[in-house]
């Protein structure tokens, strides 16, 4: 009979939990006036909570791609949406972390490509919002588990009887029994998996919930909740109406121009709710963990693949470099009791803290393997933030972050070093230079202000010297940034033409 890997139960738990398309502000740890959050901010006084974390390709797979490899979308080859794009290593989270003795299983939304291939984990439990399996082949291979237990509920096909598609800001309430939700089904089996787990071997859990992805279709019990409130209005910067080219499309195609102000209003209820859904559902597992006897041995991390601009200097969606659709939320809470490899420095962890350093998603596999005292492969691109939790810690584990977005001739790119931000369109030259210290919500560009030139330049520079280090990267020529053409703006024609359906997915 085979002997229990004693020495592997003494390593901590690792608890994963991402939401989908949330963005940094919509907490009330972060300061956020209206959104409840209450267990999220309880984690957050439990740990530290990075304020100027970054999804470096701000749209689901490439970000969903880091997350798993440690690696950023120009290193992975993929700087945005390809349905059906595989993983081009071996060496993911899941692989690293079962080859080091941990049990791994995900459950909720991988946005992975083949959609059933495990890339390591043990177990999965799928839900892909819709989406038929087989992108990427001529075959349809089936739905996820969420819409295989709805019909074994009685309610086969009915998941998006609501009418509201999923990349839309059309909202609506949940129109099937509560407990048959997507956030309600991740929550349940991720406690389910909790319940069922190897004693013999220490857990690592993704939970990875789906909201507030559109479609915004909350519980009416959350959106009760908010019913009184008056929402919160857009921001718009004084820059808002020199777009580039990418932004102008961007708007077009999501309705921005044509938004009202309640429905508007009506975007930022579904959000909110659904985010209060999520925070109560966490707490569910949370107190699985804790009825488990696991809760005070378990590292806690929380996050989301990108964020949403929700209208601010007139933009919605993801896949952008302002603060709405690239900053998201990250809090890293460490065992209250730590054992083995990865145990408590002296003086114990920091916690109930904020660091300003620039940290991103690429971060959370280095994070993860030391967290569970597994060595680090040299050639990630991401830097445990374990370091950034001790209290000797420098505080920082890079000096700048690059964001990388589209197709080379019409990329968008992002330097920041968490204090200031550069932000420059490859398609026309158009570019941006916030002081996140001074402007955290980017009302003002500063490029075009006199007295700010030489520090632009100096933007410019470093954002053109990270390029160069490439293999001839033809965004710079004689060391410079150099762009395609010019800024211009779109005709009525061009946006009209833009206009689109946003996905929706019907009875199936």
């Amino acid at each position: 009979m085979m002997k229990p890997m004693e020495s592997s139960v003494e390593r901590p738990h690792i608890v994963l939990i991402t939401v989908d398309q949330m963005r940094a502000d919509l907490m009330g740890c972060a300061g956020h006036p209206l959104v409840q959050t209450p267990h999220i901010d309880n984690m957050a006084a439990r740990g530290v909570r990075f304020e100027q974390a970054y999804s470096g390709t701000p749209i689901c797979i490439p970000a969903r791609a880091t997350i798993m490899t440690g690696q950023e979308g120009h290193t992975l080859g993929i700087t945005r949406y390809v349905e059906g794009f595989p993983l081009p290593t071996t060496q993911t989270l899941p692989a690293l972390l079962s080859e080091g003795g941990y049990e791994t299983r995900v459950v909720g939304k991988m946005h992975v490509y083949p959609e059933r291939c495990h890339y390591g984990f043990d177990s999965m439990l799928l839900c892909e919002e819709g989406r038929p399996f087989g992108a990427g082949t001529p075959q349809k291979r089936g739905y996820d588990d969420y819409e295989l237990w709805l019909a074994e509920q009685g309610y086969a096909g009915q998941a998006f009887a609501h009418g509201i598609a999923n990349n839309e800001y059309a909202m609506s309430p949940w129109h099937l029994p509560d407990h048959l939700h997507p956030t309600e089904w991740i929550a349940d089996q991720s406690c389910r998996t909790i319940q069922r787990r190897d004693w013999t071997r220490p857990l690592f859990l993704w939970a990875s919930f789906t909201a507030p992805h559109p479609p915004l279709t909350p519980l009416m019990r959350d959106l009760y909740m908010y019913e009184r409130d008056e929402m919160l209005k857009p921001v718009i910067g004084d820059w808002a109406e020199r777009h580039s080219l990418y932004q102008q499309r961007q708007a077009a195609a999501y309705g921005s121009e044509r938004f009202t102000e309640k429905q508007t209003d009506l975007a930022y209820r579904g959000f909110y709710a659904s985010i209060t859904q999520v925070d109560r559902a966490i707490n569910r597992i949370l107190g699985t963990l804790r009825e488990a006897g696991m809760l005070e041995r378990t590292w806690l991390v929380f996050t989301s693949d990108h964020g949403d601009s929700m209208g601010d200097h007139g933009l919605w969606f993801k896949a952008g470099f302002t603060r709405g659709a690239c900053n998201i939320p990250l809090i890293v809470v460490p065992p209250s009791k730590s054992a083995g490899p990865a145990g408590a420095p002296a003086g114990g962890w920091r916690l109930g803290e904020t660091n300003a350093s620039p940290v991103g998603l690429q971060d959370l596999l280095p994070s993860c393997l030391e967290m569970a005292g597994l060595p680090v492969p040299d050639d990630l691109d991401g830097r445990s933030l374990v370091p950034l939790l001790q209290p000797e810690s420098a505080g920082s584990v890079r000096e700048t972050l690059l964001g990388e977005f589209g197709t080379v001739g019409a990329r968008s790119l992002m330097l920041t070093d968490g204090r200031w931000k550069y932000i420059w369109f490859e398609e026309d030259g158009v570019e941006l230079l916030f002081d996140l210290e001074a402007d955290p919500m980017e009302r003002t560009d500063l490029a075009l202000r006199a007295e700010e030139a030489e520090r632009l330049q100096a933007w410019r520079d470093a954002l053109a010297l990270r390029l160069a280090a490439r293999d001839a990267d033809p965004a710079v020529r004689d060391g410079r940034l150099a762009a395609v053409g010019a800024p211009r703006r779109l005709d009525a024609r061009e946006k009209a033409s833009l206009a689109q359906y946003y996905n929706p997915r019907g009875l199936h």
